[in-house]
């Protein structure tokens, strides 16, 4: 087991992780987990784009700006951070790895814009308190952050914006479902939160889960000054989707009267301002529920979806407006124009993707190399009695033994850790 044992159910969001789990028992494990994880990432990655697409049209966009979202969503940049975000550095084998966080990126969108039809109509409660406790089982952070966007999108009311009585009960009413739905959420969920919560002081504490950039993000000046240099949604490349998110704004500033305009411009906002974290807010930001827990450098995963959201509005006016003309001609324009716009940022995908499966070849070769080595390491560890086995800790605790006693970008202790041995390398769990 990983750390001298790992209570998953206890400890960790786990929902992605049972029907890997299932499939894997069912087969008689035919199909291995590493397979499971291989294809369910591909499968996961191609439902992304559609998630968006469809929780834009449950926020009421048409069908032109929702397709517009559902193209740009898997286009968004790894952001100037190291993880956490919407970029995909986090889910690639030169990346992170952060398989619990892909599932819940799937899923955070959809039960965002059911929990909002939900506290605005006071229906599909039953959908909304699956997929909110689905998010929030799969990834905790994202449905924590969906719950924060949700008490913010409940002051958005059904009619224009007036600040009268009929304004004010509008906004009890979305207020009061919002409550009911928070409470149907936590009773499903109570099996892992009351327990965390309980338990949570015997976590541990670890290089990795309280550094000051994890723990308090980067404050207001790095932050907007990514924003204005685009390394929040295009680091290190011409950034095209920052222009994009920005025109966003204007255009959803201009249609302000029209409400669903209004849910682009709350999570945006929402989430740029706290993702300058304690760093900034200081002790103003401990009124977040759980704040001394939170890792609030992942809210960069809210900046990123309200600027894909944003960016949909942007690109879907010129098509709307050639849409209308019902002319070739002006169409082709807008497809010109998409691709110009986009160009740059498919070629730098393109480019990370080759690099990051040469990365890839190259580490498959490395074990290949080596495995006379590691199956002898293997067969002997086993031949000895029972007993933990140390190989260095993983990098983030800062041990470069551990680190660098690795074949290729493979560190000997995961090796060892999918043979079977009891380890004691990993910090984060």
């Amino acid at each position: 087991t990983m750390s001298l044992g790992f209570p998953v159910f206890h400890h960790y969001q786990h929902l992605s992780h049972i029907p890997l789990t299932f499939i894997h028992v069912i087969t008689l494990e035919a199909v291995s987990v590493i397979d499971l994880i291989r294809w369910t990432t591909y499968i996961l990655l191609c439902l992304f784009p559609l998630s968006i697409f469809w929780s834009l049209r449950r926020f009421g966009f048409d069908p032109l700006t929702s397709a517009m979202g559902g193209l740009l969503a898997p286009l968004i940049g790894n952001d100037f951070q190291l993880w956490g975000g919407f970029g995909y550095d986090n889910y690639t084998f030169g990346g992170f790895g952060l398989y619990a966080q892909l599932s819940g990126m799937v899923l955070f969108p959809a039960a965002l814009a059911v929990g909002y039809e939900t506290v605005r109509t006071g229906q599909r409660f039953f959908w909304s308190t699956l997929l909110l406790s689905a998010t929030l089982m799969t990834h905790l952070t994202f449905g924590y952050i969906a719950f924060l966007t949700l008490g913010v999108l409940a002051l958005i009311p059904k009619s224009q914006i007036t600040f009268d009585k009929s304004y004010m009960v509008s906004i009890w009413d979305q207020c009061r479902r919002l409550l009911g739905l928070f409470v149907l959420v936590v009773s499903v969920t109570l099996y892992f939160t009351v327990p965390f919560l309980l338990d949570r002081a015997h976590f541990g504490s670890t290089i990795a889960n309280t550094d000051e950039l994890v723990s308090g993000s980067l404050g207001m000046q790095s932050i907007l000054e990514a924003l204005v240099k685009g390394d929040l949604f295009d680091l290190d490349r011409i950034p095209s989707f920052s222009i994009l998110a920005l025109l966003g704004v204007a255009c959803c500033v201009f249609y302000w009267r029209t409400n669903r305009y209004l849910v682009p411009l709350a999570v945006f906002i929402l989430w740029l301002l706290l993702c300058f974290g304690r760093t900034t807010w200081g002790p103003v930001i401990d009124l977040l529920p759980f704040s001394q827990s939170l890792h609030m450098h992942r809210f960069v995963a809210g900046v990123h979806l309200g600027g894909i959201l944003l960016a949909a509005v942007a690109l879907a006016v010129p098509w709307r407006w050639a849409v209308t003309k019902g002319s070739a001609a002006y169409l082709g324009g807008a497809l010109t124009l998409t691709l110009l716009v986009l160009a740059p940022v498919i070629i730098e995908l393109a480019s990370y993707f080759s690099e990051n499966a040469g990365e890839k070849r190259d580490n498959e070769q490395a074990l290949e190399d080596e495995r006379e080595d590691l199956d002898n390491l293997v067969a002997t560890l086993k031949s000895m009695p029972p007993g933990r086995v140390f190989a260095g800790l993983t990098a983030e605790s800062g041990d470069q033994w551990g680190a660098g006693y690795s074949v290729g970008d493979t560190p000997v202790a995961q090796i060892l850790g999918v043979a079977g041995f009891d380890i004691f390398s990993a910090t984060l769990h």
